[in-house]
């Protein structure tokens, strides 16, 4: 009971219930355990039954932390002093915008961005649509979420082109590697239908996110 507890806890409290842990009796590490320590142990589970979990909610979180990762990664790119805080505009549809809505205040904090400059709008409106007119850094999330952030004391035009061609350049050989697998007799007569439709699904939405690359190159001032 004691074990299960500090394992329940220690998201909560995690230097003070991995200490506690190693105390604690318990069997010998073995080969498959990765390391001796309560950050690794496994998650408590039910003895029937297995733990309830939340895919949509899982999906949701997951959308947010690519977001997050994102941002952070473009901030590294091009050298974004790490206390200085920048706008953003994030581009969502539906239940999905509305739960950035919600944890916006994290997302400031996490990506360290400006609150008085932090938007976030329907994809497809017309704020959306000026967001994206204007001269900015778009990072591609995912199918469905996108974020611009302003060009204006944030990157060099120069390095943006780079980026953008390095990204368009990957995502054509991508297409080209999956088009290929898809062309091949081969895979589409011997591969289970499921795994054929998610590398369509797959190729639709590498298509989707070259085509925005291109439009943002298109954008950019001639070098």
């Amino acid at each position: 009971v004691l074990d299960f507890s500090m394992r329940l806890l220690h998201p909560y409290m995690p230097y003070v219930t991995e200490q506690l842990w190693h105390h604690l009796p318990r069997a010998p590490r073995t080969d498959e355990q990765a390391a001796h320590s309560l950050m690794l142990a496994d998650w408590p589970q039910m003895d029937e039954e297995a733990l309830v979990t939340d895919a949509h909610a899982v999906r949701t979180f997951e959308s947010f932390q690519a977001l997050t990762r994102s941002i952070r990664n473009a901030r590294a790119e091009y050298n974004v002093e790490p206390g200085k805080r920048i706008s953003a505009v994030v581009v969502a549809s539906g239940e999905l915008k509305e739960q950035i809505e919600k944890e916006i205040k994290s997302l400031v904090a996490l990506a360290k961005l400006d609150p008085e400059q932090v938007f976030v709008y329907e994809a497809g409106s017309d704020e959306a649509k000026a967001a994206m007119a204007e001269d900015s850094v778009q990072v591609v999330v995912q199918d469905g979420v996108e974020a611009y952030l302003p060009l204006s004391g944030l990157i060099d035009p120069v390095k943006e082109r780079a980026r953008l061609v390095k990204q368009s350049e990957k995502l054509e050989k991508e297409i080209q590697k999956l088009a290929g697998r898809l062309n091949s007799k081969g895979f589409v007569d011997k591969a289970p239908q499921a795994v054929v439709d998610k590398a369509k699904g797959e190729l639709s939405e590498m298509e989707n996110q070259l085509a925005k690359v291109k439009v943002s190159l298109e954008a950019l001032p001639p070098p």
